[in-house]
């Protein structure tokens, strides 16, 4: 057992990270400087990250509270001691061990941004002051705490701005996070970045997130039918002593909704019917149902009374087969239709697998589809007049049956084409329908017994088009059967959603209430690190700095300080470093603000309001001000308000425009005689 304890508090801190979390090279190199004598060497090192994720222009910075926290437990114990003994090379002197077992990160000063602040590369999101061997021992840690937080945090802003205001969003990434400590930050800050809850139960726990959930497929295929039921009764929620059977009263109103709805009752599942009536009576005030587990057959194509089949795993795919170089033989005589293959796929992770090496995936519109079908069948027509154009280039005319056919063929796709589209979309949306139906019959059973519904749940298929199929499905219930609550039932789409996903969504006018997130979101998929760096900028007074052939590599030397200044309108303007010992900016003054490397891009900005960047949080050995540290609720709150003070041509997904980060004339000066006394002279000869 360590002599370390997961733990967590109010503040949502859930482990207590010891020094040992780091890199080897760490410690190796506090055991040179300790040998060089530099102990009482003091540094400045600035963390901060060299462009923005996501292909974005904005980041918002997080982790600052775990690591305070982590400066707080920052000791080498007995057995990280003993564990360093057995570890580092032979040789290393017994008195670098006492001096590590009596360090601490008292005598260091941390100055940070506040968590949740929108941020910008090349500013320091961190500084750290003190002395050089605890400052090079705390870079990997902090590295560690500071860069998923932060770029889960911006994954999560993204996600929210796309989505809108409106629309809720869960996190449900646990199963596909990078491990058990991955999927708890996952939670943490994407809740941070905008997210309305999670299923991470212990999440919920520690951070106090709204934990939220509904079923899976696997609730839904335990039953097969109706006699399986050992609960059928349910007592009233406000008359006191009635108890409904609630099973007959969603049989009657499935019948009367088969009506309303144009669905036959043989395509409805009844051991789908079975499983909601018995969650919803495990779960009356709560019932959100996932409607989409079954492909129904009807019975004129079933061989099996029971046939029912998972729809994530039948789709079908129309396409041609046919070789256009045959025209001249089976194409010559009369075609129809029925002639033509009808290929069944299976659909995978999500996916339509077409023939041709067309995939399509089933999360976007039927209109994705549609061009792939048009475009295959397309090429097909466009291989078939090829041939006859190269018959003619050949003296070879065509007969009169190819070009017949070739005419027939092109009238026949376009039929089939449309044919094969509304057939996809009816497949589809009988399988959709069969949840749909035992669903609202559960519904308004529930309402006989004084009960509402929450919602529904939709994990694969065209998300905009069965969300429409829903929305209008519960107005014409709302209506018939006179339940207004009907009309605000809640629609929740999960099934591999990402950012792009969402975008196309709004563009085909959804009806979706709630997103549930999980692999793009706590994976990060579209960019899986921030990369954030932590280099050294200073060494008892005296400026260092880093030079490359990669400009974006040259560090900006020196301890600074960081404003953002705001225009007339309340926009954030531009972020500007300067030198310590200079006075900081005024409001109504004329401040130069230059390219920190690049000489001709300058420009006079006058400000209406200038923010310091910086506060010091961690001090003479412990947290400034710690009681008033923000909560999970108010870094949350933070992140709204700094995102609202960016313009939207910042924040737009596509092509955003570059937020300007600027060095005062004095800071860039500085930079670049220190860049010439240091870079080396070439010789020519």
């Amino acid at each position: 057992m360590s002599d370390r304890e997961t733990r967590c508090n109010a503040t949502g801190q859930f482990m207590d990270y010891g020094p040992l979390l780091t890199d080897l090279y760490q410690i190796t190199m506090a055991y040179a400087y300790w040998k060089s004598g530099k102990t009482d060497d003091r540094s400045v090192f600035d963390l901060f990250f060299r462009s923005n994720p996501f292909h974005g222009e904005f980041t918002i910075f997080a982790g600052l509270a775990e690591c305070l926290r982590f400066l707080e437990s920052f000791h080498y114990s007995e057995s990280d001691i003993k564990y360093l003994r057995g570890t580092l090379p032979e040789g290393t002197e017994n008195e670098f061990f006492d001096y590590l077992g009596n360090l601490t990160a008292k005598d260091v000063t941390l100055y940070a941004i506040d968590e949740g602040t929108v941020a910008f590369p090349r500013v320091p999101i961190i500084k750290v002051k003190g002395p050089l061997i605890i400052a090079q021992l705390l870079e990997t840690t902090l590295l560690t705490l500071v860069n998923y937080a932060s770029l889960m945090a911006t994954n999560a802003a993204r996600y929210r701005m796309v989505a809108g205001k409106h629309v809720n969003l869960l996190e449900f990434g646990l199963r596909r996070a990078q491990g058990p400590d991955g999927g708890l930050s996952a939670s943490r800050y994407s809740y941070i970045g905008g997210f309305d809850g999670t299923s991470n139960v212990l999440a919920g726990k520690l951070f106090n997130i709204p934990v939220k959930g509904t079923h899976a497929h696997a609730y839904i295929t335990s039953f097969t039918g109706i006699e399986e039921l050992k609960a059928r009764f349910l007592k009233h929620k406000v008359t006191a002593g009635v108890t409904g059977d609630l099973l007959e009263l969603a049989i009657k109103h499935r019948q009367n909704l088969a009506e309303l709805l144009n669905v036959a009752m043989e395509e409805s599942s009844e051991g789908e019917l079975a499983a909601m009536v018995s969650y919803a009576i495990a779960f009356p005030d709560g019932f959100m149902a996932l409607v989409d587990t079954y492909d129904v057959k009807s019975p004129a194509k079933s061989t099996n009374s029971n046939n029912n089949v998972t729809a994530k795993t039948v789709t079908k795919a129309i396409t041609s087969k046919t070789n256009a170089n045959s025209l001249s033989g089976r194409w010559s005589t009369d075609i129809n239709e029925t002639n033509l293959p009808i290929t069944t796929t299976n659909s995978g992770a999500g996916g339509i697998n077409m023939t041709n090496g067309w995939t399509i995936h089933t999360n976007g519109n039927i209109n994705n589809i549609n061009n792939a079908v048009s475009t295959t069948m397309e090429n097909d027509i466009n291989k078939n007049d090829q041939n006859i154009n190269n018959n003619n280039n050949n003296n070879n005319k065509p007969n009169q049956s190819q070009l017949h056919a070739s005419n027939k063929y092109k009238a026949c796709t376009s039929r089939l084409l449309q044919r094969s589209l509304s057939n996809l979309c009816k497949r589809t949306e009988k399988s959709f329908r069969s949840g749909l139906l035992n669903f609202c019959a559960v519904a308004l059973a529930l309402n006989d017994l004084g009960y509402q519904a929450v919602g529904i749940r939709i994990d694969s298929g065209d998300l905009a088009y069965l969300s429409c199929l829903a929305r209008e499905t519960f107005e014409r219930v709302a209506e018939r059967f006179k339940v207004q609550w009907f009309n605000k039932l809640t629609i929740v789409a999960s099934n591999d959603i990402n950012e792009d996903t969402i975008l196309s969504l709004n563009e085909q006018g959804h009806k979706i209430d709630c997103f549930g997130i999980g692999t793009h979101l706590v994976t990060c998929q579209r960019q899986p690190a921030l990369g954030c760096v932590y280099k050294l900028v200073e060494i008892n007074d005296q400026p260092r700095i880093k030079l490359s052939q990669d400009v974006e590599k040259v560090t900006m030397p020196g301890h600074k300080n960081a404003y953002r200044l705001y225009s007339s309108d309340g926009h954030a303007l531009i972020d500007l470093l300067q030198k310590v010992s200079e006075s900081p900016p005024e409001v109504g003054q004329k401040v130069l603000c230059r390219h920190p490397f690049q000489e001709s891009k300058r420009a006079y900005v006058i400000p209406s309001h200038v923010e310091p960047l910086y506060k010091i949080y961690w001090q003479n050995g412990k947290i400034i001000d710690k009681e008033s540290l923000p909560t999970l609720e108010q870094v949350r709150e933070k992140v709204r308000t700094s995102l609202k003070t960016l313009r939207n041509d910042h924040k737009r997904t596509l092509n955003p425009t570059p937020y300007k980060v600027s060095v005062s004339d004095n800071l860039y000066n500085f930079i670049h005689d220190l860049w010439l006394q240091n870079a080396p002279i070439g010789e020519l000869s």
